[in-house]
C-alpha cells in the first residue's frame, strides 16, 4: 500500500482494518455536532482524530512508527 492509497481512502472515507503485533487498528471517519469530519486512527478502543491528511501523515503512529512510514508495510 501506497501514501496515495491512503489518500484515496481518506478522500473516499473508505474504512481500514489491519493487525499489527496483536492490535487491531482502524482508519475510521466521524463528524461533529458542528458538521466538522475527522478522520479516525489507532488501535481499535484507543483512536485518535485527525483534522486532515496532512495531519494524519504527520502525527498517527502505529507503535514506535510513524504511519506514513508503516503504509508500505500494509
Amino acid at each position: 500500500m501506497t501514501k496515495d492509497d491512503i489518500y484515496f481512502f481518506t478522500q473516499a472515507k473508505k474504512e481500514l482494518e489491519f493487525k499489527y503485533h496483536d492490535n487491531t487498528y482502524v482508519l475510521n471517519y466521524d463528524k461533529d455536532d458542528n458538521g466538522k469530519e475527522y478522520i479516525i486512527f489507532g488501535p481499535i478502543y484507543e483512536t485518535k482524530k485527525y483534522d486532515s491528511f496532512g495531519d494524519l501523515m504527520n502525527n498517527a503512529r502505529v507503535e514506535n512508527h510513524y504511519f506514513k512510514e508503516f503504509i508500505e508495510v500494509l
